[in-house]
């Protein structure tokens, strides 16, 4: 089934949002996403090896505390491990807007 989408007036035929962002608000956005992506991609070497410590430890503490109610080990251990997957994905993944236009959309590497 097809969406439902209101027709625009002719004149405006080509404009695709009606309110958008100012320019400089997208330049200042995406230069605070590079400036942390560069700061997580130096930490991240030794990061990298303290993380996973503290989730194996979290994921300990979940099963020692499985049937403790009120604990809630299970939430704090899928909160550790959700979080560390995101940090992988941004760092290892991820590359920030103005990062590919420096290459001129090719990847690094």
């Amino acid at each position: 089934m097809k969406p439902f989408v209101l027709p625009l007036p002719a004149g405006r035929a080509g404009v695709r949002c009606l309110f958008p962002p100012p320019a400089w608000e997208a330049a200042i956005l995406d230069s605070a996403i590079l400036i942390v992506w560069s700061v997580t991609l130096i930490v991240w070497t030794v990061a990298r090896f303290i993380i996973p410590m503290v989730v194996f430890w979290q994921f300990l503490r979940m099963c020692w505390y499985w049937n403790t109610p009120g604990v809630h080990a299970g939430w704090q251990f899928l909160a550790y491990f959700a979080a560390y997957s995101a940090l992988y994905y941004f760092v290892g993944v991820y590359e920030p807007k103005l990062y590919r236009s420096q290459q001129n959309g090719k990847r690094n590497g």
